[in-house]
């Protein structure tokens, strides 16, 4: 009997919380190609990383894609496929309802110009009327008709008042502060720049990163 098969499906759906581009950077190194050639698998749809892989390869892949923020479904090879995923889907991420079986081969750009939309929908361009008589108001023009009468606050005699010079102490009573007492530190040093001033610092636990020398794209 022969080993059964899987495909490793992506649907455009990254896991809740994380940033969409840092997911793609991410992808795009663990695969070793540029961010915008993978940009197209997070256009919604089905898209089909690797297939035709053992159910240990699978597992390789499906561990090394979620790390980086992806949604991933393993599928068996050959068997009929739901149009979208079960895990719940971000808002900000969600795949296409029409989208279709493909894979990475299949992907590819349009031309720039080139009109994407099969069958547009036609639109009937919208009668307007004579604006021969309509022109434009010169640069600083007050084109509000009737504007709402702003009633000027009347203002007291100020003629007394004079501005203080510069540094002056304008506060007539400032109240008194008593300079806090500071103890010898003398024997205080600053430490050098990028010194570690942490003596026993805290061990940083670091995640543990699956084997991935035998992953590639299709």
């Amino acid at each position: 009997m022969s080993e059964p098969l899987f495909n490793i499906v992506f649907y455009g759906i990254i896991q809740s919380g994380k940033d969409k581009i840092t997911v793609q950077q991410n992808m795009a190194r663990l695969f070793k190609t540029e961010p915008a050639k993978i940009q197209s698998f997070f256009a919604g749809g089905r898209k089909v990383i690797k297939s035709k892989v053992s159910e240990e390869m699978a597992e390789k892949y499906h561990s090394a894609l979620e790390n980086i923020g992806l949604v991933i479904k393993i599928e068996a090879a050959g068997q009929p496929q739901n149009a979208a995923p079960a895990e719940p889907v971000p808002a900000d991420s969600q795949a296409s309802a029409d989208s279709s079986d493909s894979s990475i081969d299949s992907i590819s750009i349009a031309e720039p110009g080139v009109i994407l939309i099969e069958n547009p929908v036609p639109v009937t361009p919208q009668e307007i009327g004579d604006i021969s008589a309509i022109s434009m108001a010169e640069v600083g023009a007050d084109v509000i008709e009737n504007p709402v009468a702003v009633v000027a606050q009347e203002i007291d005699d100020i003629s007394d008042i004079s501005m203080a010079e510069v540094g002056a102490d304008v506060l007539e009573n400032p109240v008194e502060v008593t300079p806090q007492k500071i103890a010898d530190i003398s024997t205080l040093s600053m430490a050098e720049v990028g010194a570690d001033v942490i003596e026993n610092p805290r061990e940083k636990e670091k995640a543990p990163i699956p084997d991935i020398s035998e992953l590639s794209l299709k």
